[in-house]
């Protein structure tokens, strides 16, 4: 081999540091410094041309498992068929780029008309989907596209925009563009603001915990109560769990949430036993978010040893869907569960169609009937016939069963017929704050 002049080497290293200066090493695009500076400069040329900019926004959702799966030429190769595809598709008025590994951009002039830019924008997405790149999978994508000046008039909000249009092209899980929509952002905005505000409520003891009774549907008794959480804030009153929980979720503070209604029921029943108003099960709901945390059995057992309630006055509620979507860590974290003597009920059941064999491999106690199978059942043969089978099926597997959603005295004749064990719902009481909930258990006197 002959020695590599130094000069010559240098000069090398020089253009090969300035080419990576401007320009992405594993897709040959430009880098996100450049396509912004190139974009500022299409922009330009679309005002005095009085046109538009499409910016696309592609999201390669499938190329960390191509990584994973095949290594690093397997994902290289990936992204290097992606990125000729776009500049195959980009005519000479259009930039193309990459952004953070997965993402590729590119802005191109447009006709006066929005439509014209959408349709184009789908046609991408419609090349890319197909695309299988030697052995690998199908490439999995995400798109989204915003438009200058229809949307904004800067480059930077330009890019950002289609990035959100394609976050939640990526929620919808299908291969339509999605397109920019300031409702995206408001309510991008408005989670941010409630995931603030829900912590300075964590802090500032701003939330509550309501119990709704759960009847024994053949005694009349107060069978248990489920926790549910509350939230009335200063400036905007009540606020749904519907709403706030899943940003809870999606932030890490449904921990702090749990933890809170956990204690605070906990607390609450150790007060009702003191006042000879015992209350036999206190339920509490979990998340998927909870159940993924490897030391969540070891935290609630730590928190019971907190108060004088036995482990089997407590019950864990896991909706069907968890089941559905993770059964593994689901199973995994619920026998760790019963391993200290607390108790199982599966939520809403009957909105999976969960099947015999794996619910069978589940520790659970009980199972309560969705309420959507419960309304109005005292009219609908097909929902007595539904909710017969789940009673049977929960008979087989020594489960209890609990109907929801018990609002009128024809549903709870149909529920004591079949023969379900417990029932929750208006018809009985709505939930209530822990002082109106200890006057309920006072009043309490069954079925008349």
């Amino acid at each position: 081999m002959l020695p590599i002049d130094e000069n010559l080497d240098q000069e090398l290293r020089s253009r090969l540091q300035a080419w990576a200066e401007d320009y992405d090493i594993e897709s040959g695009l430009l880098n996100i410094r450049t396509f912004q500076e190139a974009t500022e400069l299409l922009l330009q040329h679309a005002k005095a041309a009085q046109t538009q900019v499409a910016l696309i926004w592609v999201d390669l959702l499938n190329l960390p498992r191509e990584f994973v799966l095949g290594g690093k030429s397997c994902s290289d190769t990936m992204v290097q068929q992606v990125a000729t595809t776009l500049c195959d598709l980009a005519g000479p008025q259009a930039i193309v780029g990459r952004f953070n590994g997965s993402s590729f951009l590119m802005a191109t002039l447009v006709s006066d008309c929005v439509q014209d830019g959408v349709r184009f924008a789908q046609l991408v997405s419609d090349e890319l989907m197909p695309k299988q790149y030697r052995n690998q999978s199908r490439t999995e994508i995400a798109t989204g596209v915003a438009f200058y000046p229809s949307d904004t008039t800067s480059g930077e909000e330009l890019m950002r925009y289609a990035c959100l249009a394609s976050q939640q092209a990526r929620q919808l899980n299908n291969a339509q563009v999605v397109t920019f929509n300031p409702e995206l952002l408001a309510l991008l905005r408005r989670k941010r603001e409630v995931e603030e505000e829900l912590e300075l409520a964590l802090d500032h003891n701003q939330l509550t915990v309501a119990y709704q009774p759960k009847i024994d549907l053949i005694t009349g008794q107060v069978q248990g109560a489920e926790a549910l959480i509350r939230w009335n804030h200063p400036v905007w009153g009540e606020i749904p769990p519907n709403d706030f929980i899943p940003i809870a979720e999606n932030s890490g503070l449904i921990h702090r949430i749990f933890d809170f209604v956990l204690r605070t029921a906990l607390q609450d029943t150790q007060r009702w036993n003191s006042h000879g108003l015992v209350l036999p099960v206190i339920s509490v709901n979990t998340s998927v978010a909870n159940l993924r945390q490897p030391d969540f059995a070891y935290r609630v057992r730590e928190i019971l040893k907190e108060y004088p309630v036995a482990p089997a006055s407590l019950e864990v509620e896991v909706t069907e869907s968890m089941l559905f979507e993770h059964e593994s860590l689901f199973i995994e974290r619920l026998h760790m569960l019963r391993q200290i003597g607390i108790r199982i009920a599966l939520d809403d059941f009957g909105t999976r169609y969960t099947g015999i064999d794996l619910l069978s491999r589940v520790p659970l106690d009980s199972m309560k009937i969705d309420k959507c199978f419960v309304r109005g059942i005292d009219r609908s043969a097909d929902l007595r016939a539904l909710c017969h089978t789940v009673i049977a099926m929960a008979r087989q597997l020594k489960m209890s069963t609990i109907a929801e959603g018990i609002e009128r005295d024809g549903e709870l004749n149909v529920m004591q017929q079949m023969g379900c064990d417990a029932g929750q719902g208006f018809l009985f009481q709505k939930a209530l704050p822990a002082e109106e909930f200890t006057a309920f258990l006072r009043s309490w006197a069954g079925f008349e």
